[in-house]
């Protein structure tokens, strides 16, 4: 499983999109490691994606992890319109709308969150409560995948800005991923050692947490 792989394994869904979520969803693997996260995934497992985009992430899950439930949300309405073009059966593949405003699904019966380059772009006073609010939603015992970009790669995240910048149009606020493990220690989680991969000159950190 690469970057490639992922990459083919979306060719046909992309084609069914139009303009920019078809091009960032097809080659999102060649910046963002998704095989990092899928591999991290349980077999069978009932995921929830926070900030899905379009639902790449939770199509790859299906095809590649056989999760038997893959649902999610995200605050763009375009991105959930063209998940659309997965053409997965609703029943096992679900992508909402929700705004900024609006209080976050119940995650209560996953097994699996996850939240992938969502954490940057809360303002960061809100970032450790947006933490402690999804870690409450959730099952005793179950997992949180976190992967984002590494503030310590002073370069890379830079790099990273300036990306938000032109294709968000927004002023993003990374963290570094010891502080980010720190915060959620507190909460009592248990949380891996961070991973990091570099993809071009993105600096990326992933961590798994257990739900105490």
């Amino acid at each position: 499983m690469n970057s490639f792989t992922l990459a083919d394994e979306m060719k046909l869904p992309c084609q069914r999109m139009s303009g920019l979520a078809a091009l960032k969803t097809r080659y999102r693997p060649f910046i963002c490691p998704l095989d990092l996260v899928l591999a991290k995934i349980p077999e069978g497992a009932r995921l929830y994606d926070i900030g899905c985009g379009t639902g790449a992430l939770l199509y790859l899950a299906l095809k590649l992890r056989s999760v038997k439930i893959a649902h999610g949300y995200d605050i763009s309405p375009l991105a959930v319109k063209a998940a659309a073009a997965f053409g997965m059966q609703p029943e096992i593949f679900q992508v909402i709308h929700l705004s900024p405003e609006e209080t976050p699904p119940d995650l209560h019966g996953y097994d699996t969150v996850t939240m992938i380059d969502v954490l940057h772009h809360i303002p960061a006073k809100l970032q450790d409560d947006f933490l402690r609010k999804t870690i409450a939603q959730m099952d005793s015992g179950a997992r949180l995948i976190i992967k984002d970009i590494e503030a310590s790669k002073i370069i890379g995240s830079f790099m990273n800005q300036l990306h938000d910048l032109l294709l968000a149009r927004e002023w993003v606020h990374q963290r570094r991923s010891q502080d980010i493990v720190q915060v959620l220690q507190s909460m009592g989680a248990t949380v891996s050692r961070p991973v990091i991969r570099w993809t071009f000159w993105y600096p990326h950190f992933q961590i798994v947490i257990l739900v105490p």
